[in-house]
């Protein structure tokens, strides 16, 4: 009797015309999905789940005008002083250009201001004189801001001077811009390479074109998915990355497998409809546990709930779901309309679809000596690894742009030149009760004594808000100081308050996350909710939580991945085999990431700033990593084990499964390089960062394990390898 697949395929065959048609009719819902827009949060800012995105939040929420609001303009001249005549002309000169913009500026501070005050100039002029800033708040919530950002960044220029244009809103969108460029230049680089793959390993144009046209379909179907889903899940722009990242690569891999079976079944004699039965039965069976445990790698990150994980993984499962789909469905539909003429269309292509001994050969030599063979493998492996020990991990920021980026230069200038510039504001909100009336005298003494305690920490430079000064509740509200009103009105509502903290240490930096936990100290024993915000205290929550669920996420991966691989091979020692094998493979990665991207091999060829890891990169590159690693695991394992089933022999089992499947892996892993290869040319850092360790993942496995690691191992555990409790269908077969 068939397996369910084979039935599957045998009615795919005969209503192919349905399924062909059924599958164009999704390519229309995927764009109706795509036009309906998306409900994307910015991927650039902690997420709601936790205390600073909560913060961040409320604050869009409640306050039309913030400090994202500021834009910053750099001036330079070479030779000018600023406080030169011509200096000042030509900047004010400059400055006109604001009046087209179609938001109201609400205020334009320069350095000629208030020349007599040393804080006021510390804040607006370099160092060497030569440079100075004008800071300019617009008017409008931050959508609005975000929208005429072209217009403000070019309404001021100048003929003499030099204009560097930075802010909140001018790199977060720099971000959005460019990973929209990362997705783009990655799928120009992958695509065409990933195709001159295919016509060599194929050597034929009808076989080769195939796999693409998965790709035409997953690629519409998984963004249109997501952008739907953004209206109930919270996704950000770095899931359609992922959707290209992981969709492209397992989309072509899926195809490449289930297409040589066919044509091996049909070169074997069987007519179409049999090649269909048997190719979805074995290959459609193997890349349907390939699938899971991609899944399983995928779902992994969904338990990183205060990160963006959640939205990363849901994309790569979509990209994942629909490669599974079009490969089980309308790729058979297609090898049934082309059935013997999938040979078609030859390319004259020097080793296109030559058949060679190759790896049953070489199996077979390291089978002979495998003690000889896995221990050096082990120690490369080891020594690969080994670099992570050493990693350094923050929550990233414009570090993660590339160097001679504007926005980052700019900023760059201001944290360097500028001895006033603060390195970063810790913003705090406080929260109102229902009934509370923020012009209470109560809440401005109790603010002012967590004011004073937070003026006392180390590292703190200033803190200035009405609410810290309960004097000013002696008087009416309209008899305060213009600049304490104005200060009022812009981050006071009904229902928050918002007081920024100026600190002296970078985002990023062991000082910083010491001072959120100091500030917190306070805040949290204060009688009213106060929330701390900003980039510190998202990285200080995030690193606290992944400590607390990354065991739970390994144990989670590890053990569902083993019982998937028993279902298949039905053996107790293959699976944990495989889970070690595949550990293997992802540490030497870790490894390597941390040697280029960390202490900086490849800083210059790659065009980025030597710095720590992203704290996402390493739960990341492990999820989508180790299952895409089980992935050649379980469709090498499904030959050997049909090898095992024929013949009872366990090294000629593992000699004809690599013969069988080894040209493919290779080939697979190809792709997959190539198609990783293009994200290790992006812009954003970590996109850059998980591009690479995924190429060398796949390289890695690929060659070393697979050649090497699994030939040894397995000869080495001999009948073992097939043992299984007495309840298992499959009885163990002596050597």
């Amino acid at each position: 009797m068939e397996g369910y697949l084979a039935v599957l395929g045998r009615l795919i065959h005969r209503k192919r015309g349905t399924v062909t048609a059924v599958a164009l009719a999704s390519l229309a819902l995927s764009g109706l999905l795509i036009s309906g827009g998306n409900q994307f949060e910015d991927g650039n800012q902690p997420p709601s789940t936790i205390e600073a995105g909560r913060a961040l939040q409320l604050v869009s929420e409640e306050l039309p005008v913030t400090s994202t609001n500021t834009v910053t303009y750099i001036f330079t001249h070479n030779e000018w002083q600023w406080s030169d005549v011509e200096f000042k002309e030509a900047l004010n000169n400059s400055l006109i250009g604001l009046n087209e913009i179609g938001l109201e500026v609400l205020s334009v501070s320069t350095a000629y201001d208030d020349q007599e005050n040393p804080l006021h100039l510390a804040q607006h002029v370099s160092n060497d004189g030569m440079r100075t800033a004008v800071f300019v708040q617009f008017g409008g919530s931050d959508e609005d801001v975000e929208h005429a950002l072209h217009d403000i960044k070019n309404s001021v220029s100048s003929d003499v001077l030099e204009v560097l244009v930075t802010g909140s809103l001018v790199v977060s969108s720099d971000f959005d811009r460019l990973l929209e460029q990362d997705q783009i230049r990655a799928e120009i680089i992958g695509l065409p390479l990933s195709f001159i793959i295919l016509l060599f390993v194929f050597g034929t144009l009808s076989a080769a074109a195939l796999p693409m046209a998965i790709v035409a379909l997953m690629l519409p179907l998984a963004i249109g998915l997501s952008f739907f889903i953004s209206g109930y899940f919270s996704m950000t722009q770095y899931s359609t990355s992922m959707i290209s990242l992981i969709g492209i690569a397992v989309s072509i891999d899926y195809s490449l497998f289930m297409i040589s079976r066919f044509r091996e079944e049909l070169e074997g004699g069987s007519t179409t409809e049999d090649a269909i039965a048997t190719m979805m039965h074995t290959a459609g069976r193997a890349i349907l546990y390939s699938g899971a445990t991609v899944a399983v790698g995928l779902c992994s990150l969904f338990y990183f709930t205060e990160t963006h994980m959640p939205s990363m993984g849901m994309g790569a499962f979509l990209a994942v779901l629909g490669a599974l789909m079009y490969s089980l469905t309308l790729l058979p539909a297609l090898l049934s309309y082309l059935g013997h003429r999938i040979n078609s269309l030859k390319v004259p292509i020097p080793g296109a679809n030559r058949k060679t001994r190759f790896w049953e050969k070489f199996s077979t030599k390291v089978m002979k000596n495998p003690v000889r063979w896995l221990i050096p493998a082990m120690a490369v492996l080891l020594l690969l690894g080994s670099p992570f020990l050493h990693v350094q991990l923050t929550a990233g920021g414009v570090e993660a742009l590339p160097p001679d980026l504007e926005s980052r230069q700019a900023l760059e200038i201001l944290e360097d030149e500028f001895p006033a510039f603060t390195a970063s504001v810790v913003p705090l909100v406080i929260v109102f009760d229902g009934n509370q009336n923020p012009l209470s005298t109560v809440l401005a003494e109790d603010m002012m004594r967590v004011c004073t305690e937070i003026r006392g920490i180390e590292g703190v430079i200033s803190l200035n808000h009405p609410l810290c000064r309960s004097e000013l509740y002696e008087i009416d509200f309209v008899e305060w100081p213009e600049s304490d009103r104005m200060i009022w009105e812009t981050t006071v509502t009904d229902n928050i308050a918002m007081i920024d903290i100026a600190t002296s240490y970078r985002s990023g930096t062991d000082e910083a996350e010491q001072l959120i936990i100091d500030i917190r100290s306070f805040t949290q024993n204060a009688p009213h909710e106060i929330l701390v915000g900003g980039w510190s205290s998202f990285e200080v929550d995030m690193k606290d939580h992944l400590s607390e669920r990354i065991p739970f996420v390994l144990t989670f991966v590890l053990l569902l991945t083993m019982v998937l691989v028993w279902m298949q091979v039905r053996s107790v020692v293959v699976p944990v085999k495989a889970v070690l094998m595949n550990i293997l493979s992802v540490s030497a990665s870790f490894g390597l990431i941390v040697v280029v991207f960390q202490d900086g091999l490849l800083a210059e060829t790659l065009n980025f700033t030597p710095q720590p890891l992203d704290l996402m990169v390493p739960p990341l590159v492990f999820g989508i990593a180790f299952g895409l690693s089980m992935d050649y695991e379980v469709l090498m394992l499904s030959r050997i084990h049909e090898a095992w089933e024929e013949t009872g022999d366990n090294t000629a089992a593992v000699s004809t499964g690599l013969q069988a499947s080894g040209s493919l892996i290779t080939g697979a892993a190809a792709i997959m390089i190539a198609v990783f290869s293009g994200f290790i040319f992006a812009d954003v850092m970590i996109i850059k960062s998980i591009g690479f360790a995924l190429a060398v993942a796949v390289f890695v496995d690929a060659t070393i394990v697979r050649a090497i690691v699994v030939p040894s191992a397995m000869r080495l555990m001999g009948k073992a390898n097939w043992w299984s409790p007495s309840f298992s269908t499959t009885k163990g077969r002596e050597e």
